[in-house]
């Protein structure tokens, strides 16, 4: 009976300090599982701070990444503005180019016709200088002015408009000279200063003066088939000549028209080249 009891005793005895040491054990486990799942927490914790900063620099990088691309958007449309703009520099440029190529093409064009015209002028001035002399033929501004005393073409009187025959050798120089140069015409001025009327034949000095051109005129087609297309008459009064003494005027006339149709059909030509 004793053995019984005693070995229920050490059963039980055994039985607590194996239960003892159990749940010494499973205490023990349940600290550890606990501290590790403190420490998983704190990781995950962690974790989620990096997930967020993550989160955050995606975030960043891609702003960053749409305001590259924006601004690569606008590097390469302003490319394009300075491509197109460059391109309109350069087709502005060649146009100017071009256009001041024309310029100096029409320039020199003037510039030979004014050559020729010239030319022209000085060969006719030469030529009548040597055949009347004197001081009263001169050139200006292009066109070439004979001045012949009143005196000598009409007479001692102030109110004669009938071409003498002393002044009719003088007038057969100068349209020898004309018929020689079918291109220039003459403006034939008359300027007269006679002091009394009297109402009947001759009105005025603007009658007069007008009268006195005409017959130089006349006498120049008539006797010495000068071509009356090439002529004009003009009656001036005591108005036309900054002389004192009255005198006619005979201006070679430069024919500035001609000179034009001349520069216009030259620019045609080199326009049609």
């Amino acid at each position: 009976m004793r053995t019984i009891i005693l070995f229920a005793s050490v059963l039980l005895l055994t039985n607590s300090f194996v239960h003892a040491q159990k749940k010494k054990d499973l205490l023990l486990q349940i600290d550890q599982l606990r501290q590790e799942l403190s420490t998983t927490k704190g990781k995950l914790a962690d974790s989620r701070k990096k997930e967020k900063v993550n989160e955050a620099r995606v975030k960043s990088m891609e702003v960053q990444v749409q305001d590259l691309k924006e601004t690569n958007t606008t590097l390469l449309t302003n490319m394009s503005s300075f491509t197109e703009l460059s391109n309109k520099k350069a087709t502005n440029l060649q146009t100017s180019q071009e256009i001041i190529k024309e310029k100096d093409k029409q320039l020199n064009t003037i510039n030979d016709a004014i050559t020729a015209n010239d030319s022209i002028n000085l060969t006719v001035f030469s030529t009548l200088k040597n055949a009347i002399g004197g001081d009263n033929i001169k050139i200006n501004n292009g066109a070439i002015y004979i001045m012949l005393s009143n005196n000598e073409l009409f007479g001692a009187s102030d109110k004669s408009h009938k071409v003498t025959e002393q002044a009719k050798p003088i007038l057969e120089k100068i349209a020898t000279v004309l018929n020689a140069n079918p291109s220039i015409g003459i403006i034939v001025e008359g300027n007269s200063n006679a002091l009394k009327f009297d109402g009947k034949n001759i009105k005025d000095n603007w009658d007069l003066s007008a009268r006195q051109a005409a017959s130089v005129v006349s006498i120049l087609q008539n006797t010495y088939s000068v071509d009356p297309k090439k002529m004009e008459a003009l009656g001036k009064s005591e108005y036309g000549s900054q002389s004192i003494e009255t005198s006619t005027r005979i201006i070679i006339d430069p024919k500035f028209d001609n000179f034009y149709s001349l520069v216009k059909d030259t620019m045609k030509n080199n326009a049609k080249n």
